[in-house]
């Protein structure tokens, strides 16, 4: 259902802790982007608060769309903004849901 009517978003999964290049002092990072389909909704107002901002955002996906996939809070979302733009936002938390395998994650994602 979500493949079907989710919104377009592109997950940017970190590969790894990245390679330091000590000539420039920065680390670059191997990204795994891939487009999937997800659902958008904003928090409560009673999940406000602790580890969650006003701003968060949860974020509900399929795991068949990410198949071998281990979602992690290093993970990035990105999807179009309503004034234009990409919004990129940074997974704070997932919950994955499971029968015999995961059916279902819900991630809370923080927009940069």
């Amino acid at each position: 259902m979500i493949k079907e009517w989710g919104q377009n978003v592109v997950y940017v999964g970190i590969a790894d802790p990245g390679v330091y290049n000590p000539a420039t002092g920065q680390v670059t990072q191997n990204e795994n982007r891939v487009n999937v389909k997800a659902v958008l909704t904003e928090l409560k107002a009673d999940e406000v608060g602790g580890n969650y901002q006003s701003q968060d955002v949860k974020l509900m996906i399929d795991p068949g769309q990410l198949p071998n996939v281990l979602l992690s809070t290093a993970d990035y979302w990105e999807w179009p903004g309503l004034q234009g733009g990409t919004v990129r936002a940074k997974t704070v938390e997932v919950l994955t849901y499971r029968g015999d395998s995961a059916v279902f994650y819900s991630c809370v994602v923080r927009p940069q």
